[in-house]
C-alpha cells in the first residue's frame, strides 16, 4: 500500500473518530438522560394507574398536561437562562409574558395581521426591552446583592401591569385565528391544530433551540461560562456585557412566545402571566435552578402534576368519597406539593448541581445515619435475656 493511501486512511480514521467524540454523550449529559427517564417512566406509571382508574377520558387530561408543560417550559427556560447570567430572580417575567401577549394581539388585530407575525413582531420588540431593561436598570443595580434587583423586578412588573391596564383596559381579548374544528380522538375528546398542536410543537422546537445555542453555539459557551463563573469568564476575555444583554434579550423573547401561547388556549388580560409566575418558579425549582435541562424536566412535571391530579380530585369530590367541595379547584396545589417534596428530598432540584460548599446530608440521609448511629452505639446491657 502506497504511503498517499495510508495517510488518507489514517486522516479518515481521525476524521472520524473526531466525530464519535462530538457525539459521544459526556457522563452529565447521560445523568440527565437518565434522570428524564426515570422522571417519564414515573409519569407513565402514574398515567397508566389513572387509565386503569378512569379509562380513556384520562387523555384529555394528558392532553392538557403537554399543553400546560409546553408553556411553562419555554417560560421557566428563558427564566432560568437569565437567573443563570444575573443571579436574581425577575419577577417581573409573568409580566413581560403578557406585554408579549398584548404585542401579539395590537398587530394581530389592528394591522389584520396574522398571528404568526404578531408573534415574531412581539418576539423582537420583546428581546429589545429585554436589552432596555438591562441597560436603564439592572446593570446600574450590579454589585448590590440580590435584594435590589429582586425589588426593582418587582417595581418593573407592576409598572407593566398598570401600564397594560391604563392602555388596554380591563377588557378581555382573544387573539383572531383561523376557526378550525377539533379532530376527535374518542366520544368527547378531541385535538385542536391551534390549541393543542401549535403549543406542542412551539414547545418543542423552543427545547431544541435553546439545546443548540447552549451547546453548538459560542455565545451559548459564552453564556454558560459566564453564569459559572463571571470573574473567570472576564479573565478569559470572555465579553461578559455582550453575553448580559444577549441572556437578556433570549429570555424575555422567550416570554412574549410563552405568552401568546398562553392567551391561544384561553383570554388575554392584563393578569394573566402574574398569575402562572409561580407556577414557572415551580418548574425552575424542580428542575433545578439556573439549569435550562432541569427547567425542561421541572415544566414537565410542574404542568403534568397539576392537569393529572384533576381525575384524582374529582374522584375525592364524589358524595361517598369524602364529598370535597370545588375539588377541581385545589389541581393548583399539586404542583406546590411536589415541589416542597423535592425541596425536602433533593433540594437543588432534578437536574441541578449541588452546591460544594453545601453539606449532602438531608432527610433521607439524616434518617439514615441516625438509624445507624442508634444501631452502632445502642447499650449493651447484661442479662436481657434473663441470663
Amino acid at each position: 500500500m502506497s504511503p498517499l493511501s495510508q495517510e488518507n486512511l489514517s486522516s479518515e480514521a481521525a476524521l472520524g473518530s473526531r466525530w464519535r467524540e462530538a457525539f459521544r454523550p459526556t457522563p452529565r449529559v447521560r445523568r440527565l438522560f437518565f434522570r428524564g427517564l426515570l422522571t417519564v417512566a414515573i409519569f407513565v406509571g402514574f398515567f397508566a394507574s389513572l387509565a386503569t382508574l378512569f379509562g380513556i377520558a384520562i387523555l384529555q387530561y394528558a392532553i392538557a398536561g403537554l399543553r400546560v408543560s409546553s408553556i411553562v417550559i419555554v417560560a421557566a427556560i428563558g427564566l432560568t437562562l437569565i437567573y443563570g447570567i444575573r443571579g436574581f430572580a425577575n419577577f417581573a417575567y409573568g409580566d413581560l409574558m403578557t406585554l408579549g401577549a398584548y404585542i401579539a394581539l395590537l398587530v394581530n388585530l389592528n394591522a389584520a395581521l396574522s398571528i404568526f407575525w404578531g408573534a415574531l413582531v412581539s418576539f423582537l420588540v420583546l428581546a429589545v426591552v429585554g436589552i432596555l431593561l438591562e441597560l436603564l436598570i439592572f446593570a446600574r443595580l450590579e454589585g448590590r446583592g440580590p435584594v435590589a434587583p429582586i425589588v426593582a423586578s418587582v417595581g418593573v412588573g407592576l409598572i407593566i401591569q398598570n401600564g397594560i391596564r391604563a392602555i388596554g383596559t380591563t377588557q378581555q381579548w382573544l387573539f383572531q385565528v383561523p376557526a378550525i374544528q377539533e379532530i376527535p380522538i374518542v366520544p368527547g375528546l378531541g385535538f385542536h391544530w391551534i390549541r393543542d398542536a401549535t403549543t406542542l410543537v412551539v414547545g418543542f422546537a423552543f427545547m431544541i433551540s435553546v439545546h443548540v445555542l447552549l451547546t453548538y453555539t459560542n455565545l451559548g459557551k459564552a453564556m454558560r461560562a459566564t453564569a459559572d463563573n463571571l470573574e473567570l469568564a472576564k479573565a478569559t476575555g470572555i465579553d461578559t456585557k455582550r453575553v448580559t444583554y444577549a441572556a437578556w434579550a433570549v429570555s424575555c423573547s422567550f416570554a412574549s412566545t410563552a405568552g401568546i401561547l398562553l392567551g391561544l388556549i384561553g383570554v388575554i388580560r392584563p393578569t394573566m402571566g402574574f398569575e402562572v409566575l409561580l407556577l414557572v418558579f415551580a418548574a425552575v425549582i424542580v428542575g433545578g435552578i439556573g439549569s435550562p435541562y432541569g427547567a425542561v424536566l421541572g415544566g414537565l412535571v410542574i404542568g403534568f402534576s397539576q392537569e393529572m391530579s384533576v381525575p384524582v380530585l374529582v374522584w375525592l369530590g364524589r358524595p361517598d368519597v369524602i364529598g370535597l367541595e370545588h375539588s377541581t379547584a385545589y389541581k393548583v396545589a399539586i404542583p406546590f406539593i411536589v415541589m416542597i417534596a423535592v425541596l425536602i428530598f433533593r433540594p437543588w432540584g432534578i437536574a441541578g448541581r449541588p452546591p460544594a460548599f453545601a453539606r449532602r446530608v438531608f432527610l433521607v440521609e439524616k434518617l439514615s445515619e441516625a438509624i445507624g448511629r442508634r444501631i452502632r452505639f445502642a447499650p449493651r446491657t447484661e442479662g436481657e435475656e434473663g441470663g
